[in-house]
């Protein structure tokens, strides 16, 4: 597992923007309205995100992408647009990265 996280960790902002958009678009939004997301659109104004998607998200980022939001990060300031939780989640991998991947 601590391979994964290595590995996990040495991924690029646009690497986490781009499997953000593909779990977000296919768990939450329907075919047509996928066209429509984007890496700056806004996910709580727009509903797209809201208090249970949210913990679906930290989900898939825990066990997808490997890195553990802290209580601390959940907020609308994080979670404002996928460009900003992917920007979030480069920031927590460098972080990780420097702790010798301890979680």
């Amino acid at each position: 597992m601590a391979e994964a996280k290595t590995v996990h960790s040495e991924r690029s902002e646009d690497a986490y923007a781009s499997a953000l958009l593909t779990f977000i678009g296919e768990e939450f939004l329907q075919e047509d309205e996928r066209a429509g997301l984007g890496a700056t659109t806004p996910l709580m104004e727009t509903g797209i995100l809201d208090s249970l998607r949210v913990a679906l998200l930290l989900s898939f980022i825990r066990d997808e992408l490997g890195l553990y939001v802290s209580p601390s990060k959940i907020d609308t300031k994080h979670f404002q647009d996928v460009r900003t939780i992917a920007g979030m989640l480069a920031e927590l991998a460098v972080e990780t990265a420097g702790e010798g991947n301890v979680a």
